[in-house]
């Protein structure tokens, strides 16, 4: 499946063009909150389609096309979940977590309860930022090396490289403008020319009822047990996210927040339901793909005309792109934040900072590309993220918000029991089963609630800054 001049030149003129959008990032960038935040005045016309490029990457796209090309209409789950996990965040604590006008999940922490429960969840949130990272460039090279007929190691190079330059110089102003194109290019690539061009393929919708067993067509086809995995993983760990949040804090206000991340769920649910459908499309085109991820490029390659077939592709790498530099970037950020300025070098300048989270953008984008080129098991590495994210972490950020009583006793026993009763789980029962996580959420909870009723309750003082923080409105300088 090697792609023509034509296609190949309109990929390459693309990735090009993200590495000139970083320059101009870099030249644009006037001090930190450009950098970590793009100056937190991102309108919601912008806002909308940004933070659905962060939450739809190669999992939602190149993933969810193969998910329907194995199980049809239900592989449309994993991203759905992801939608409604954006959406709840939204409905939930978008608003608090505008007003707050923080960096890092760690940071939020820290202000409700401790330096300690800030930098022991600012390190997890941190490692699975990096894994989702490092997920989305072995995506990226799987794709180009299919393209372009290179090795994967080459192409994993390439990519993470580009990834990094443009992310690396112009921070979160950078990766807002490239998200919002590469949002533009997937919508189109996805919903104007795959899916249309496709159905005609294949007779539309009841022609494709016709060719695939009854069960592609069934909500539940992937199986009860798996529905509930991808809710108890992405639903609840997108919630946490500090990728998520990080866009959040780019709002130019509360209603841009909320409105935004509703609108950006309802998005991707269709997007997931699109990109199930598409893999169905291949399946019936491309009965004998052995690789289900590569379903969906092979279908453009042969089905629709030369130079629109190279801007679709450009889509699916869009789409894992935009995921990639905003986990990159919220790694780096965790890092950075919650532990280089808390605890090396706390009375750092802005400029200072900004230089660091540079250099540790380059360092943790090497780690990542070694780690996409030589890592064994990338599915095992991302239900490890997830799972610690989830089981250790959920539990004390919604408590932050929602429980008045508790204490950062309790949050720092919470993520510390949970986090070694998720990696003993995973241990004693493997990656592949639910109950690490189930292990992880219940001590967690318990430990929370328990350890903050014997600690408690929490100062008065610091509790009113917190609460006055989360629900006055920014102040306008």
């Amino acid at each position: 499946m090697v792609t023509s001049s034509v296609d190949g030149g309109i990929v390459v003129l693309y990735l090009l063009g993200m590495v000139g959008v970083g320059y101009w990032g870099y030249r644009r960038s006037e001090g930190l909150e450009d950098y970590l935040v793009a100056g937190r005045n991102i309108p919601l016309w912008m806002y909308v389609p940004v933070m659905s490029a962060v939450i739809l990457g190669g999992a939602s796209t190149i993933g969810g096309g193969g998910l329907g090309y194995q199980y049809g209409i239900s592989g449309a789950w994993l991203v759905v979940w992801l939608g409604l996990g954006v959406a709840a965040v939204g409905l939930l604590i978008s608003t608090e977590l505008a007003n707050l006008k923080a960096y890092t999940l760690g940071e939020i922490l820290e202000r409700r309860f401790d330096k300690y429960s800030g930098t022991v969840g600012a390190a997890i949130a941190g490692v699975y930022a990096l894994t989702i990272a490092i997920t989305q460039v072995i995506s990226i090279g799987t794709v180009l090396g299919a393209l372009f007929g290179f090795g994967l190691t080459e192409m994993i190079v390439v990519a993470g490289v580009i990834v990094v330059a443009y992310t690396a110089l112009g921070g979160m102003l950078s990766v807002t403008i490239t998200d919002f194109v590469q949002w533009c290019i997937m919508t189109v690539g996805v919903f104007a020319l795959a899916l249309p061009l496709g159905l005609i393929e294949v007779g539309g919708l009841s022609g494709l009822r016709a060719e695939l067993d009854p069960s592609f067509f069934s909500p539940t086809g992937i199986g009860l047990e798996t529905v509930f995995t991808y809710f108890l993983l992405y639903f609840l760990g997108i919630m946490i996210g500090q990728d998520i949040w990080q866009r959040v804090f780019t709002a130019d206000g509360p209603r841009t927040a909320r409105v935004g991340n509703v609108a950006t769920g309802a998005y991707a649910v269709v997007y997931g339901i699109a990109t199930a459908l598409l893999g169905m499309i291949a399946l019936v085109l491309f009965p004998a793909v052995e690789n289900p991820d590569l379903a969906l490029p092979t279908m453009v390659l042969e089905i629709v005309p030369v130079g629109l077939s190279g801007l679709i592709l450009a889509g699916f790498i869009s789409a894992m792109m935009s995921t990639a530099d905003s986990a990159l970037l919220a790694s780096s950020t965790l890092f950075t934040n919650d532990v280089y300025r808390r605890f090396v070098d706390p009375d750092a300048s802005d400029e200072t900072y900004t230089r660091t989270s540079r250099a540790t953008i380059v360092v943790l984008g090497a780690g990542m590309i070694w780690a996409a080129v030589w890592i064994g098991d990338v599915v095992n590495a991302l239900t490890l993220a997830y799972n610690l994210l989830t089981g250790a972490i959920f539990v004390p950020i919604l408590g932050a918000f929602f429980w008045k009583g508790a204490t950062w006793q309790g949050a720092l026993a919470s993520i510390v029991l949970s986090a070694a009763v998720v990696v003993a789980s995973m241990a004693a029962y493997g990656f592949g089963s639910n109950l690490p996580i189930l292990y992880g959420l219940a001590s967690s909870l318990a430990a929370f609630v328990v350890v903050s009723l014997l600690t408690g309750p929490p100062p008065r003082e610091k509790l009113e800054r917190w609460l006055e923080s989360i629900r006055s409105p920014p102040s306008i300088e």
